[in-house]
C-alpha cells in the first residue's frame, strides 16, 4: 500500500498546498493550480488536486501542532473571531455557524500562506494507507486512518483527470 500511496501523490510536489473546506468532518484540501467550478448556480474556486480527509490528521510546524482533526470539539478563541467574521472565504472555508478551533487555525494558517505559499516537497507514505505531505518552510501535513473497517478515511482525486477514479484509503485499505 505505501507504494501505491506514494506514487498516486507524487503528482503533487512542487504543487501549492494554497486552500480547504470544511462541511461537518470532511476536510478538503486544495493543490495545484486554482481552477473555478460551478455547482447548484454557485461559482466556486477549488485546486487542480483535492485531498478529502474524514480521518485524523494534522497540520504541523517542525514539532508543533498547529491544528488537527482533534480541534473539531473546541471553541475558537475571543481574540481571532473579528478575523473569522470578517474573512472573505477565499482560502478557507467552513459553516460559520459552526466554527471552532479547527477552522480559527486552519483560516489562520492559510492567510498565512497567501503571502508566501506552502509548496509540496516530499510525499511519505506508510503499509497502513497513512502519509505525510512536506511543505515548505518546515511544514507538514499528515494523515493518519483511524478505522479498521471499510469506512472511508481519504480519497485523492485530479479534478481534470476523468480516466483515473478517485483514489480511495479506508479502514481495511485501497478501495477497488
Amino acid at each position: 500500500m505505501k507504494k501505491q500511496v506514494e506514487e498516486t501523490l507524487e503528482c503533487l510536489i512542487g504543487q501549492p498546498l494554497w486552500g480547504a473546506g470544511r462541511t461537518l468532518d470532511l476536510l478538503s484540501f486544495q493543490f495545484g493550480p486554482r481552477k473555478w467550478r460551478t455547482r447548484r448556480g454557485q461559482t466556486y474556486e477549488v485546486g487542480m488536486y483535492a485531498l478529502h480527509v474524514q480521518c485524523a490528521w494534522h497540520l504541523t510546524q517542525a514539532q508543533h501542532i498547529l491544528v488537527a482533526s482533534g480541534d473539531r470539539s473546541s471553541e475558537p478563541t475571543e481574540e481571532n473571531q473579528e478575523m473569522m467574521q470578517n474573512d472573505d472565504g477565499e482560502v478557507y472555508k467552513w459553516a460559520r455557524t459552526e466554527s471552532t478551533l479547527l477552522d480559527e487555525r486552519l483560516l489562520d494558517f492559510f492567510l498565512k500562506g497567501k503571502k508566501t505559499p506552502y509548496l509540496v516537497q516530499a510525499v511519505r507514505a506508510d503499509e497502513l494507507g497513512g502519509f505525510t505531505i512536506e511543505l515548505s518552510h518546515d511544514y507538514a501535513l499528515t494523515v493518519f486512518p483511524d478505522a479498521s473497517d471499510d469506512t472511508e478515511c481519504w480519497r485523492f482525486f485530479h479534478l481534470d483527470d476523468e480516466d483515473h477514479p478517485h483514489f480511495v484509503v479506508t479502514g481495511e485499505g485501497i478501495e477497488d
